[in-house]
């Protein structure tokens, strides 16, 4: 069942058949028990067809994940002296493509999460990249040590493992970005293009970064969701001073700028069963 399931997907993604696929998919996907690869033009993937596992998605929609943002990434990115950090990588939806297609940027990779880690690095493999290193480090305001949990029975999919205050799960160690880049971890560029998925940990990688985003022409990609808002009790008004003290402005993924507090008075809004407004794009005012 795996070698039919894995033809008859990849002869789907070829010939554009999603169609007839998605019956296909219906009647036989309680019969794939085994991870198969999924060549898209992009890239190859391994996805796994178990039900909390975020590469599933990529099974049931023979597309990759967020190709959209992936695009825009691969749009903005200057070839010339640049480097991309994924911050929360997890089986590397965003750096495979982004390395593939942009095979002479560097790209360096941190998540906490072994299980991840080892995904991503199948994945790595899988492509013969070579041009992306991986750091299992959470990434914060400062080094220190926190609560991880990657346990997948507590959450809907292995895209949800999150930095806790509640003791769950395990001790990790994290660092900022300006500490990493001072201390020669991480070879920095003239152009850095960021992408953050951290499930509400962002704005403590953000407060990490303003050394790299005042010395560095700094880009990042960030999922503004709920869980940002649990994680600090003045988040509006200590996001709109970050910004000004930093000169940077907020836009969406049309490059459209947009109001923070507005953004904020929506994700306060969002339906219960809603956690993210959407993905957004922070850029130093004179870029």
């Amino acid at each position: 069942m795996k070698n039919l399931f894995e033809y008859v997907a990849n002869v789907s993604i070829k010939f554009n058949l999603k169609l007839s696929y998605k019956f296909f998919y219906k009647l036989f996907k309680f019969f794939l028990k085994d991870k198969i690869i999924l060549k898209f033009p992009q890239c190859k993937f391994f996805a796994y067809p178990q039900k909390k596992d975020l590469s599933r998605w990529m099974i049931r929609n023979l597309k990759i994940w967020d190709e959209k943002i992936i695009n825009l990434i691969i749009k903005q990115i200057n070839d010339s002296n640049s480097i991309f950090i994924d911050i929360g990588c997890n089986y590397g939806a965003y750096s495979i493509p982004i390395s593939r297609i942009k095979n002479n940027l560097k790209v360096i990779c941190f998540d906490p999460s072994r299980k991840s880690l080892d995904r991503l690095d199948e994945n790595i493999n899988l492509n013969n990249l070579k041009n992306i290193k991986y750091y299992k480090l959470g990434i914060g305001e400062k080094k220190g040590k926190v609560y991880f949990d990657d346990d997948i029975n507590n959450y809907k999919n292995s895209g949800s493992f999150e930095i806790n205050n509640k003791n769950l799960g395990y001790k990790i160690n994290i660092d900022s970005i300006d500490n990493l880049v001072r201390e020669n971890k991480i070879q920095i560029k003239k152009n850095v293009y960021i992408k953050m998925d951290i499930e509400g940990y962002e704005f403590f990688a953000l407060k990490g970064l303003v050394k790299t985003i005042k010395n560095y022409n700094v880009t990042i990609f960030f999922e503004f969701s709920k869980k940002i808002l649990e994680n600090h009790l003045n988040f509006e008004s200590e996001f709109v001073e970050f910004l000004n003290k930093n000169t940077l402005k907020i836009y969406n993924s049309n490059f459209v700028e947009q109001n923070p507090t507005d953004l904020i008075l929506d994700l306060n809004n969002l339906k219960k069963d809603h956690d993210v407004l959407d993905n957004f794009i922070l850029q130093k005012k004179d870029n």
